[in-house]
């Protein structure tokens, strides 16, 4: 099976339960504190603090990484049609075009390239 590249299942497996599992965690303790819409961003940011401070004992495993960086590059068609329904509401804005994409950089921008950065940093 040389130059054959194979699925390593238990690192996906691994990495999308530790997904899930922070995710649903954090989704359900903002809902008691009613706060659900934060749990998405609750639970990344938990998941971030855990393996930072993981990072600081052990290293973290190379295939969690492996598997992680195939996820991230995968998952990136999910947003194809979303990115065109965008691109329908923007041409029927006309005027409020200007705001809208302030406000669309200061809210999703600016926040992914922070995020980027401490990831970068600390992982």
């Amino acid at each position: 099976m040389n130059g054959i590249k194979t699925i390593d299942w238990q690192a996906w497996i691994a990495n999308i339960s530790l997904i899930i599992l922070f995710r649903e965690a954090a989704l359900w303790i903002m809902t008691q504190l009613h706060f659900p819409e934060l749990g998405n961003l609750t639970g990344l940011l938990a998941l971030l603090l855990v393996l930072s401070i993981w990072r600081k004992f052990r290293p973290i495993s190379l295939r969690l990484i492996d598997s992680n960086n195939k996820i991230m590059r995968e998952s990136a068609f999910a947003f194809l049609p979303v990115c065109a329904g965008s691109l329908i509401t923007l041409v029927h804005m006309g005027k409020e075009i200007p705001l809208f994409l302030v406000v669309l950089v200061v809210s999703t921008l600016i926040p992914l390239w922070v995020y980027a950065k401490m990831a970068k940093r600390w992982l």
